[in-house]
């Protein structure tokens, strides 16, 4: 399972030759942590280039696209990995790609190979991310928020809210290297990794993405099925199991796209 988290602050963000900004947000909506409001883009010629600059670098590993106006099947390409928009379960239009681990960089280009002449992009995430072994029988569920309330003679009123996706998940007892030794990519572990996602800081989960574990090779299908962006509204408690096992149970909520 991929974690990824602590995406930093964008100091500037800007489009190449061939496009411009439609919205007064000028992309920041992209990166305000709320999908269903978008930056729209108008294309006059040529692919969509939109230019990142981080206030620091990091080691890029999850980047997404969410929320699109696209069709399927455009291409999508960013920090030398690329794939195609595809249309999830919610009906909305999205583009994940796992990157490769690199050096660390602060500027990312995501160019978008599409003739469409407006282009609403509702979240862009660049995130680095840690790898982490999960417990079998992980589940994603779809909650219901909708709030339904009865007349005396039982006809039914919906007060109508977006459903939203959660992922509690147990990771595989470890040792202490990676339960609080810095033991996993970047220096992280799960100590610190549980300290990043405080105060509802957004993060994604990815419980399958390759197209067999550990092999690092991308299945496309399994990534756009499973990835959720959102929040931890279950922190979980870092427990000994025994000796020198560790184990931690998290639980993931989407923030959902408008649809």
């Amino acid at each position: 399972m991929l974690i990824g988290y602590s995406m930093p602050a964008v100091n500037a963000v800007s489009l190449a030759a061939g496009a411009s900004w439609l919205t007064t947000d000028a992309g920041a909506a992209m990166f305000d942590g709320k999908p269903a409001r978008a930056t729209r883009i108008q294309r006059t010629s040529g692919s969509p280039t939109i230019n990142i600059t981080l206030a620091s670098a990091i080691v890029v590993r999850v980047i997404a696209l969410l929320g699109l106006n696209l069709p399927e099947g455009v291409t999508v390409a960013a920090a030398g990995a690329s794939g195609v928009t595809r249309r999830l379960q919610d009906g909305s239009v999205a583009c994940w790609l796992v990157v490769p681990a690199a050096a660390a960089t602060a500027s990312v280009s995501v160019v978008i190979t599409t003739t469409q002449g407006v282009i609403e992009i509702g979240e862009l995430v660049v995130m680095p991310a840690v790898s982490v072994r999960i417990d079998a029988g992980w589940k994603i569920s779809l909650v219901d928020p909708t709030v339904v309330s009865e007349t005396v003679g039982m006809q039914i009123f919906a007060d109508e809210r977006r459903p939203y996706r959660r992922l509690p998940v147990t990771l595989s007892m470890d040792t202490e290297a990676r339960v609080r030794g810095g033991g996993l990519a970047n220096g992280m572990d799960w100590a610190r990794l549980r300290y990043a996602l405080t105060r509802a800081a957004r993060c994604v989960a990815i419980p399958r993405w390759e197209t067999a574990a550990g092999s690092g090779v991308v299945d496309a299908a399994k990534l756009h099925e499973s990835a959720v962006y959102g929040y931890t509204d279950v922190l979980g408690d870092i427990e000994q199991v025994r000796g020198p096992w560790w184990r931690w149970s998290p639980a993931f909520r989407e923030i959902p796209p408008a649809t």
